[in-house]
């Protein structure tokens, strides 16, 4: 019987290390905030508000991509 050709690959190791969920629930947990506090802005000023996290939004983002192309 031939042995199996995944038996012994690297692939079979647990698909995320502790310390990667740990990761992974500390960014989930950070936009679960950032949803709430957007909500409670909303809800407090107005649509107004939503205008006002929109440019916040659009200024991060672009930020984060010119970071990305200054790295490259």
């Amino acid at each position: 019987m031939e042995p199996i050709m995944t038996e012994h690959a690297i692939s079979d190791d647990p698909q995320a290390t502790y310390a990667e969920n740990r990761l992974a629930a500390r960014i989930l947990t950070v936009i679960l905030m950032l949803a709430v506090l957007a909500a409670v802005t909303v809800a407090v000023f107005g649509l107004p508000a939503l205008g006002i996290i929109g440019l916040i939004g659009t200024a991060v983002v672009w930020a984060g991509l010119l970071a990305i192309t200054l790295g490259n």
